[in-house]
C-alpha cells in the first residue's frame, strides 16, 4: 500500500514533469525577447486588415497596433530614441500614392512628410534623429520615372536634397549608425530590373562604391548596418527567375522552386561577403540588434498540401548570432505570424 510519504514524492515528481526542468515552474514563451538589448519591434502585419499595418511588440511582450486605417502601411523604420516610426503608406494597388509617414509611438498622432504624386519609399533615420534617407521615383523636373533615386531630407519634411542621379533603380538606402555612409542596393552596374546589388556612398552623396557581385538572376536587397559601421547585413537572392515573380500569387504558388533560395549575407567596406544563413526557402529582412551580438530576420516557411502543392508560408522572427548559424524564433507564433512581413528593432 502506498504510504502519504510516497504519494506525495509521486506527485511532485509529476508537477515537475508538467512544467519542466526549471522547478520555479514553465519558461514563458518570450524569455529570448526579455533577453535582448533592443526595446521594441515594429512590424508590418495582415492579422486584422488585408492592407496591412502597423504593430509594436514592447519589452513586457504586450502588442500595440499603431495604425488604424485603409491604407498599405510598409518599410517602418524606428528613430534612435524609439519614439518614432517613419514608414511609407497609400493604396497598395496604385504606388504612385506612397507617401513618407512619420508616427509618434505615445501620442499616435501621424505627420506627413511628402506629398507628390509620384512614389516615396523605404525612409530610414539618420544619426540623432534629424535627417531620414529615402527612396524617390522622379527626375531632376519633377516628373515621375520607373526608377527610384536616393534624397534626404529633414525630419519634418523640409530641405529635400537628391544624393542618386541614375537612370537605374536605387533604393532601399540605410544610414550607417556614425552617420558616414549611406548603403543601397542598384542595377546601374547589370542594367537589369530585378538583378540588384549592395553599394554604399558617403552620406552626402559622393564615392559612390559597388560590395556585391550578382551573377545569373541573382539579386542583394536591404542592407542594414551594424553598431560600428563595419558591416552590413543584407538578402541574397538566388533563383533561377527575376526575383519579383515572387510578387505574383499565381507564378509563386506554381513555380515557387525557381523564387528560391534566399539568404542572409554580409558584406564589409571593402567588398568581402560571407553567408550567414542556409535556408531551404526564404530568410530575409535582416537587422543587427543594437550591441551587434546578434541579427534579427523574418524566415518564409513553406507549407504544403498532401499533394505538394504550396498552399501558405508562415513568417517567424529568427535571432542568429552575427557570426551566423541557424538560430532561434525570438517570439512565439500568433495570430501575426502568417502575415507578418517588414520590420525593424
Amino acid at each position: 500500500m502506498m504510504t502519504d510519504k510516497i504519494r506525495l514524492l509521486v506527485f511532485v515528481i509529476i508537477l515537475s514533469l508538467a512544467c519542466g526542468d526549471d522547478a520555479s515552474g514553465p519558461s514563458d514563451p518570450y524569455d529570448l525577447w526579455y533577453s535582448q538589448q533592443n526595446e521594441s519591434i515594429v512590424f508590418l502585419s495582415k492579422a486584422h486588415s488585408s492592407e496591412g499595418e502597423l504593430y509594436l511588440l514592447d519589452k513586457s511582450g504586450e502588442i500595440t497596433r499603431l495604425t488604424f486605417n485603409n491604407r498599405h502601411e510598409n518599410n517602418p523604420a524606428i528613430s534612435e530614441d524609439g519614439s518614432q516610426v517613419a514608414f511609407q503608406a497609400g493604396d497598395q494597388s496604385d504606388m504612385t500614392t506612397w507617401e513618407i509617414y512619420v508616427l509618434n509611438i505615445a501620442s499616435g498622432a501621424e505627420t506627413r512628410l511628402t506629398n507628390n504624386s509620384f512614389i516615396e519609399a523605404h525612409p530610414d533615420w539618420g544619426p540623432g534623429d534629424s535627417l531620414l534617407v529615402f527612396s524617390s521615383w522622379h527626375d531632376s523636373t519633377g516628373a515621375p520615372t520607373g526608377a527610384a533615386d536616393i534624397f534626404t531630407m529633414h525630419s519634418d519634411g523640409t530641405q529635400v536634397t537628391r544624393l542618386t542621379d541614375s537612370p537605374w533603380e536605387d533604393n532601399d538606402a540605410e544610414w550607417s549608425p556614425d552617420g558616414a555612409h549611406i548603403a543601397f542596393k542598384s542595377n546601374r552596374i547589370t542594367q537589369i530590373a530585378g538583378r540588384e546589388e549592395i553599394y554604399v556612398m558617403n552620406a552626402d552623396g559622393s564615392d559612390q562604391t559597388r560590395l556585391t557581385t550578382t551573377f545569373g538572376w541573382q539579386s542583394d536587397h536591404d542592407p542594414s548596418w551594424s553598431p560600428d559601421s563595419k558591416t552590413i547585413v543584407y538578402s541574397h537572392y538566388n533563383g533561377s527567375r527575376q526575383w519579383f515573380d515572387v510578387a505574383d500569387p499565381a507564378i509563386f504558388v506554381s513555380s515557387w522552386n525557381e523564387l528560391i533560395p534566399w539568404n542572409v549575407f554580409s558584406v564589409d567596406l571593402q567588398g568581402n561577403a560571407e553567408q550567414l544563413t542556409d535556408v531551404p526557402y526564404i530568410a530575409g529582412l535582416p537587422v543587427f540588434s543594437n550591441d551587434g551580438s546578434s541579427i534579427l530576420f523574418l524566415r518564409m516557411d513553406f507549407i504544403f498540401d498532401q499533394s505538394g502543392t504550396l498552399i501558405g508560408t508562415d513568417h517567424p522572427l529568427i535571432l542568429i548570432p552575427e557570426s551566423g548559424g541557424s538560430g532561434q524564433q525570438l517570439i512565439p507564433d500568433d495570430e501575426h505570424t502568417g502575415t507578418l512581413e517588414y520590420h525593424d528593432w
